[in-house]
């Protein structure tokens, strides 16, 4: 509590005590300076946007009242007990003291990392798109950037406020009319970070791993700072982005405050009027076939109505993420930011976002290769992509208590929910088996609650805003969930995440396993079982599912390779990248990698060279159902029928490669798929990069043989559960 706190609680408690004691011969007198003072008092705190004083204003304005009604009745009746005025302004009372109680002014949870944290605010201007939401036609999309980073020495600066002054008047008076209540949030004005403002950065601070988030739709840039400054604590430079027009009030570092859409509002609270029953379906459905049918058909319907968050937004935020990392990774950035930006490694960053910002969160990982790794704090999933889906990287899914959601949108306390992106991120055929991607749940815990929120207010107010569970326990679980997560998938280290984690937290933060889903749909789909293979490379493991049902002959071919320890040894030494002379983008491998930079060789090379097993017969896309798409694993070949050893990876969608297109240089047979990439695309997209100009003298390979081919150390089977 503030000192105004203290100081209006004891003006009146005098003045309620005095209020009782009738034989006190200066008790009116008392009363009256006591409640003046306390009104006085409360004025101030209340114009300093400490709303829970106007509960003290009140008592303090009855208490005068009942003084001068007492006064104006004095010598009429003798003075008695007042039992009946002094209950009602003692219950008053107790409520007036329990508003600054319960509504918490604090200071951040201190971070656990050995470096001070600065934090500074930065804004960024995209001239390549103008208009956009609720800008005017010609003015370019303006974001504001807050970073928070690894500090030097903070001798003599001051933490930042969770709000600055202009920020209490616009951004969280915006946030608060999300609720109705324009005054809300804007009494943590008073609460305190643990950030310095333009705090030097760290001495020899270089190649620091970065981190880019998003917030919720409707919210600003620092609802998750606790878990940033944990972040920045431990060597992270993190960048959060306030998506200008769909958020709270953007305050620019130069004033221009860009205002919440009104439009956006509107919307909002239509949606929250009555939600979509195929979104309730989503979450409460009986049964998988159930949930996945409403899942889609609420994003269809979504779109086809044109519903802001999923028609407009996700493209926005998508694209706002994107050209901010194009930004700081390019150097052109504000000069007071730009000693921090070049201390970061912006070339594999982790991606991160609460509610809608988690959903952009997927949504950027899926088409941008600079991902390295993703958390969604319990965010939905309305940029779509990631549906039906093996997301690229390492994944994190933290979510609320799903049973919580369950029965505030069924409207039985008694409903159990369920993930509501069981069917995002995964391919519903081997959801559950991949090693990097993690899904759990922390009970008693709310949406809002996974955020800093929770900090800010007391039991029993929080509990239904943002779930029973203590505060340092939600706080804790995000940041050291998301820190460890990171620290692996990020820096590679052997940090013995989740294990460690779910340890700590044993008993509030539980897995959210997927096998049942995955075993509900080979049920249905028995032509989707897979057999897994990972391929250990000089440059990392790259773990593929195989269509032994959808394609028996390419898959048994490629089994036999592995079994036979074949492609142990083995290379990738070929790749393209969708430009120049070629529209597509591969890379490639097996055993031939010598004869394909020997000189004096041929394209004869591909089925003189000796094989350990004769080729396998031609299998076509259609009738494998499995297209040359990003991810999926197919033969290279000449003829067809002549597939043997060599293989590659699409790293792009490449539909020419399919059956039945035809043009120069393609039959029409297309090219035999019979796999999909679980995990190590960015492996993949690493290789793709490598220098490719090795001497070859097959000409149609020219610019596309690896200077250094990757090593494929050992090929080998993995054992799903059940097996």
């Amino acid at each position: 509590m503030l000192l105004i706190d203290w100081m209006l609680c004891a003006a009146l408690a005098v003045a309620i005590g005095f209020w009782w004691a009738t034989g006190v011969p200066a008790r009116r007198r008392i009363v009256v300076l006591a409640s003046l003072v306390a009104l006085v008092l409360g004025v101030v705190a209340v114009l300093d946007h400490r709303w829970q004083a106007a509960g003290a204003i009140v008592v303090a304005v009855l208490l005068l009242v009942a003084a001068w009604l007492g006064k104006r009745r004095e010598g009429r009746k003798p003075l008695r007990v007042p039992y009946v005025s002094g209950s009602v302004l003692t219950i008053l009372g107790i409520v007036a003291f329990g508003l600054p109680f319960v509504f918490v002014v604090t200071t951040l949870p201190a971070p656990t990392g050995e470096h001070p944290v600065g934090v500074r605010d930065f804004e960024l201007a995209d001239p390549a798109r103008t208009g956009v939401l609720a800008a005017g036609d010609d003015e370019p999309r303006r974001l504001l950037v807050r970073v928070w980073y690894p500090a030097g020495d903070v001798a003599g600066l001051s933490p930042r406020p969770y709000f600055d002054d202009r920020e209490a008047a616009t951004t969280a008076s915006g946030l608060g009319s999300t609720m109705g209540l324009p005054f809300f949030f804007q009494y943590l004005k008073h609460s305190s970070t643990n950030s310095y403002g333009n705090a030097p950065l760290m001495d020899g601070a270089a190649q620091q791993p970065v981190v880019i988030y998003s917030h919720g739709y409707t919210s600003f840039l620092g609802q998750n700072t606790a878990l940033m400054e944990e972040l920045a604590s431990h060597g992270y430079v993190v960048y959060s982005v306030q998506h200008t027009h769909d958020s709270s009030p953007v305050v620019f570092p130069n004033g221009d405050v860009a205002p919440m859409d009104p439009a956006l509002l509107r919307e909002m609270r239509e949606l929250a009027a009555e939600m979509p029953e195929e979104q309730v379906a989503s979450f409460v459905g009986g049964t998988f076939d159930e949930r996945r049918r409403a899942t889609r058909a609420y994003y269809e319907k979504s779109v086809a109505e044109g519903q802001r968050i999923a028609s407009v937004s996700a493209d926005v935020w998508r694209a706002d993420r994107i050209f901010v990392h194009d930004r700081l990774e390019a150097g052109d950035v504000p000069d007071d930011v730009s000693e921090i930006v070049a201390a970061g490694d912006l070339s594999s960053v982790g991606e991160i976002g609460m509610s809608f910002g988690g959903s952009t969160t997927g949504g950027v990982c899926m088409v941008d290769p600079r991902c390295g790794a993703a958390v969604n704090l319990d965010g939905g999933d309305y940029d779509f992509r990631p549906f039906h889906s093996n997301i690229p990287v390492p994944f994190l899914m933290f979510y609320s208590d799903v049973d919580t959601v369950a029965a505030m949108i069924a409207g039985d306390p008694d409903a159990s929910g369920h993930g509501f992106n069981d069917f995002s991120y995964e391919r519903h055929e081997t959801a559950g088996l991949r090693s990097d991607v993690h899904r759990l749940v922390v009970d008693d815990v709310t949406h809002l609650g996974v955020s800093d929120f929770a900090l800010f207010m007391r039991t029993p107010w929080r509990t239904p805003l943002f779930g029973g569970i203590a505060a340092e326990t939600i706080i804790g679980a995000q940041n050291d969930f998301v820190h460890g997560f990171f620290d692996r998938y990020l820096r590679g280290l052997d940090n013995g995440f989740p294990d460690a984690e779910f340890a700590r937290y044993a008993g509030a933060v539980r897995p959210d396993r997927l096998d049942d889903l995955r075993a509900w749909w080979l049920a249905a789909n028995p032509l989707d079982r897979t057999v897994r293979v990972v391929l250990e490379t000089s440059l990392g493991d790259i773990e593929v599912a195989l269509y032994p049902e959808r394609a028996p002959l390419s898959a048994g071919q490629f089994l036999a390779h592995v079994d036979g320890g074949h492609y142990d040894g083995a290379s990738f030494y070929r790749v393209t990248r969708g430009s120049g002379d070629s529209s597509i983008g591969v890379v490639q491998g097996g055993l031939l990698g010598e004869a394909m930079n020997a000189e004096g060789e041929a394209m004869e090379a591909f089925s003189e060279a000796e094989a350990p097993l004769p080729p396998v017969a031609h299998e076509t896309t259609d009738r494998t159902g499995i297209p040359n798409e990003r991810g999926s694993i197919a033969f290279a070949r000449l003829e067809p029928g002549t597939a043997n050893s060599e293989f590659f990876f699409n790293i792009q969608d490449n539909p020419v490669l399919d059956t039945g297109y035809e043009a120069e240089r393609l039959d029409g047979e297309g090219y035999a798929t019979f796999g999909r990439v679980l995990r190590g695309l960015r492996v993949l997209e690493r290789m793709q990069r490598l220098p490719s100009d090795a001497p070859t003298a097959i000409e149609i390979l020219q610019g596309q043989i690896l200077e250094e081919p990757v090593a494929i150390r050992r090929a080998y089977r993995v054992e799903s559960p059940g097996d």
